[in-house]
């Protein structure tokens, strides 16, 4: 599924790949080029941030199924962020499904 059928889903707003140093691979959206170059930095920084974390728990808890991290989101007042794999999507609040975003980009993300 191309980035641009992500942006089909409702509440998706943007929707980037990036490389592990957080450079942009492909971008679609409503977005500015210096807007969407934040969220892929972000989006990296997070996932890297996301990851040791979820290392941790998994050691710590001694729980299975935590590490490799799949995903994240962070939820804001007016729009949320979501990633899975190199992938990362802005999504407005109240429009859309959370679930249905992140299975798609879960889909894309191994594509």
């Amino acid at each position: 599924m191309p980035l641009k059928k992500l942006l089909v889903l409702d509440g998706v707003v943007a929707v980037c790949r990036f490389q592990d140093d957080g450079s942009i691979m492909d971008a679609a959206g409503m977005l500015p080029a210096d807007m969407m170059e934040r969220l892929a930095k972000f989006a990296q920084w997070y996932r890297r941030m996301v990851s040791g974390n979820t290392d941790l728990f998994s050691l710590f808890s001694q729980m299975r199924g935590w590490a490799p991290s799949q995903g994240w989101v962070v939820h804001g007042s007016q729009v949320s962020v979501c990633s899975m794999g190199n992938l990362v999507c802005m999504v407005q609040n109240g429009q859309g499904s959370l679930n249905e975003i992140m299975s798609a980009l879960a889909e894309v993300a191994h594509d």
